[in-house]
């Protein structure tokens, strides 16, 4: 089922905002800066195809990664000539475009892992915070506004995938007008933030292959999502989501050392520790080295909570051990930094299946399906029957696996 976008715009003081430094692109000017860093031996020799969204695919090419995200065809500009009324005030243009463009609820869909260019977010009236942002940077530009991207780092979309987290951005748009700043939101149900990032737009870009190249690797399509990566990663160097995502391919290749290094960095660019901390012990889990996997584990205890997904992982592996006590507290931390993710509830789900809790059982699969959108078509409550080992569902070293059966 389609899902209306909820748009938040944050008005901040004057006395708060200050005008950013230079950071934006014009077409030729991004293209001369991504040739500089990436080269031509790093860009994709034949066309990368990504599926993603509601009935669509994006490619990615080598001239495609010369255009920005945010550029805008002649067609697209000329559908947003009406919108746009250069005699009024930069506010009312902004506010008029903005009207034009997304309050029109039957307008756009948001749909999580629609990662699209500006036009394409257009034509296709769908996509996700980072592709509504691209659409919003390339229109007020057109609109002559001052218009830049943010990081929001309070917000982490992370994935799960061989007991590893796959990181993406949420990306929001700053509108500068003076000494006043606002912040567009498009992703549903979003929380207060309070760390934000400017991003130049060759940053913005790197993100927004990080993006691509994530949903890649959630396809096993890992020689492809290894080229995003690493244009990725000469974009933007210093993000850690970048780093890490490449510590995951890595791992997955079973270059440890790579993974370790990528890893390593991650760890030292990133804002909270433990973003990245769960992936770090990963590497010493997988290597052996047992003694200095509880030490990092007992460190991060001290550490302050903010991804939930690291919590969660590390619960996925004390089910496997059949340690459902620690495991279940492990999901109530989780569940207590974000209590929207239906990989906590299904997590929960097996746990009380393999305690006996019935009521408890059915009580996370309904959170389960709360979450994962299918109230309205929701199967009768299925038994656990645990995935082999080999899924990545929740691979761990042998030596750790009871091979008796539970009691």
């Amino acid at each position: 089922m389609e899902r209306v976008i909820l748009i938040i715009i944050l008005a901040l003081s004057s006395s708060c905002a200050r005008a950013p430094v230079p950071v934006t692109y014009d077409g030729e000017a991004f293209r001369l800066a991504v040739e500089n860093r990436v080269g031509h031996s790093l860009l994709p020799k034949e066309p990368i195809i990504i599926s993603g969204g509601k009935g669509l695919d994006v490619t990615v090419t080598a001239e495609s990664i010369m255009t920005p995200p945010f550029q805008l065809s002649q067609d697209v500009r000329e559908a947003l000539r009406p919108c746009v009324n250069m005699a009024s005030t930069q506010w009312e243009r902004f506010d008029g475009l903005y009207d034009c463009l997304f309050c029109s609820s039957s307008r756009f869909s948001y749909i999580a892992d629609s990662t699209l260019s500006a036009d394409a977010c257009f034509q296709n009236h769908q996509g996700n915070c980072f592709a509504m942002t691209n659409l919003l940077i390339g229109a007020a530009r057109y609109a002559r506004l001052q218009v830049y991207y943010m990081l929001v780092e309070d917000i982490v979309g992370n994935k799960i995938e061989d007991n590893v987290v796959v990181h993406t951005n949420h990306i929001i748009t700053a509108v500068q007008i003076g000494q006043d700043r606002r912040m567009v939101d498009f992703i549903p149900n979003t929380r207060h933030y309070y760390y934000v990032t400017l991003l130049s737009d060759i940053e913005a870009a790197g993100l927004y292959y990080n993006n691509l190249a994530a949903q890649l690797l959630l396809q096993h399509q890992d020689k492809k999502a290894g080229i995003l990566f690493h244009i990725a990663e000469k974009l933007y160097p210093d993000s850690y989501q970048i780093q890490d995502n490449l510590g995951v391919l890595m791992l997955r290749k079973g270059n440890r050392l790579g993974a370790k290094r990528h890893f390593l960095k991650a760890l030292q660019l990133a804002r909270f520790p433990d973003l990245v901390m769960g992936n770090v012990m990963r590497v010493f889990e997988r290597r052996g080295d047992i003694e200095l996997l509880h030490m990092l584990r007992k460190d991060m205890q001290r550490v302050k909570q903010r991804n939930p997904y690291f919590y969660l992982s590390l619960a996925s592996r004390d089910y496997w051990r059949r340690d459902y006590q620690t495991a279940m507290k492990l999901c109530e931390t989780a569940r207590g930094i974000r209590e929207d993710i239906p990989e906590i509830y299904l997590l929960e789900f097996r746990i009380y299946a393999k305690l006996g809790l019935k009521k408890q059982q059915a009580k996370a699969y309904r959170k389960l399906l709360k979450y994962e959108h299918y109230d309205k078509e929701a199967p009768p409550m299925p038994k656990v029957v645990d995935p082999p080992k080999s899924s990545g569902w929740g691979i761990i070293p042998d030596k750790f696996v009871d091979t008796k059966p539970d009691k």
